[in-house]
């Protein structure tokens, strides 16, 4: 069931029939399509093959059902797609544009050919915001194209996906633009040129199309939720190293000689002194070298480790809440913080 409207902007009609193009490429009924550009300047005609008020554009390319009465069919193209049925019409206040598609019928007269209705009471009739709707009109009278869209609510992501990709408008901050002009909204006409402006960006309006629904002011109220985090406060660093520094220790070391003498001297010999033998003596010199030898030992341990202390900190903050005044016919106002009700105070 269709219940959804969705608009895109654009500032040229070639990136608004490509969006359409694209559209019908996704399986989207032609039939649920809508596109109007401006033709100041008569910039697109050459894209349209009929008019809508009895006179044909190209004689040589003008289907059934062109000119006087067109029906919603032709409007929209028939099985050639939605830019066949591109036409010319002129909308009191916007001047001439180039259209197709079911929102264009709202605007043609049965039989007479011609737009009886502007096209914000149409943007309106279709479910779009009646601010909005004088803006979107604001754009094309000032050189845009509009893309219209009716959607089932399955088909409203895909077709705004679609729309995202072609260029459109980032019509909040267009219309910001437009204000401080000096363009004031509904029924308002804008001083200076018609150009059209430059692309700034992307919008998408979807808006329903159910009337007759409550206004309803949502009373909202914050709470504050404090949580914990850790954070690094800096680190302490252990790092070891090898240094080597002289030292000295005094050892006495022995050494020993072997000295020969020869003592003259006049004595008898003996047996004792085993003369006439042959005899070898040896006599070993011995001395004590310095031995070197390392013992490492553990003179001291370094310790690290970590302690937690717990402290408790105050966070102060604002929160906000709404507050309805509800104020009855005689002037008497009752605050009601955090809820809504009858002015008697009655509990519906």
């Amino acid at each position: 069931m269709t219940n959804k409207t969705i608009t895109a902007f654009f500032d040229r009609y070639e990136d608004a029939s490509e969006a359409v193009r694209r559209l019908e490429a996704a399986g989207i009924s032609h039939r649920n399509i809508s596109l109007i550009a401006s033709d100041e300047g008569d910039r697109y005609s050459s894209h349209a093959s009929r008019t809508f008020d009895g006179t044909n554009h190209h004689d040589d390319e003008v289907s059934d059902g062109a000119g006087t009465g067109a029906t919603v069919g032709t409007l929209a193209g028939g099985g050639a797609g939605l830019l066949a049925g591109l036409g010319m019409l002129a909308i009191p206040g916007l001047g001439p544009v180039v259209a197709a598609g079911w929102l264009v019928s709202t605007l043609v007269g049965a039989g007479a050919g011609a737009a009886i209705g502007g096209l914000t009471g149409a943007l309106i009739d279709a479910g779009v915001d009646e601010n909005d709707a004088h803006a979107y009109a604001e754009g094309i009278r000032r050189g845009g194209a509009l893309v219209t869209v009716r959607a089932s609510d399955t088909e409203v992501d895909r077709i705004v996906d679609i729309l995202d990709d072609e260029g459109t408008v980032d019509f909040d901050e267009r219309e910001t633009t437009w204000r401080f002009e000096g363009w004031t909204g509904a029924g308002a006409t804008t001083a200076g040129t018609t150009t059209a402006m430059g692309a700034t960006g992307l919008t998408e309006r979807a808006s329903s199309t159910a009337r007759g629904s409550d206004e309803v002011i949502p009373v909202a109220e914050e709470e504050l939720h404090v949580g914990k985090r850790e954070v690094n406060r800096g680190r302490v660093r252990l790092h070891s190293r090898v240094i080597e520094r002289p030292v000295q220790e005094q050892v006495t070391l022995r050494e020993e000689h072997v000295d020969i003498e020869r003592r003259p001297v006049d004595r008898p010999l003996s047996d004792a002194d085993r003369a006439f033998q042959e005899r070898t003596i040896e006599a070993e010199e011995r001395r004590e070298e310095a031995v070197v030898s390392k013992e490492a030992r553990v003179v001291e341990e370094v310790v690290v480790r970590k302690e937690a202390d717990q402290r408790t900190e105050t966070i102060s903050d604002t929160v906000r809440k709404t507050e309805v005044d509800v104020e009855d016919e005689h002037g008497n106002t009752v605050s009601r913080p955090g809820t809504t009700g009858n002015p008697s105070g009655r509990t519906r």
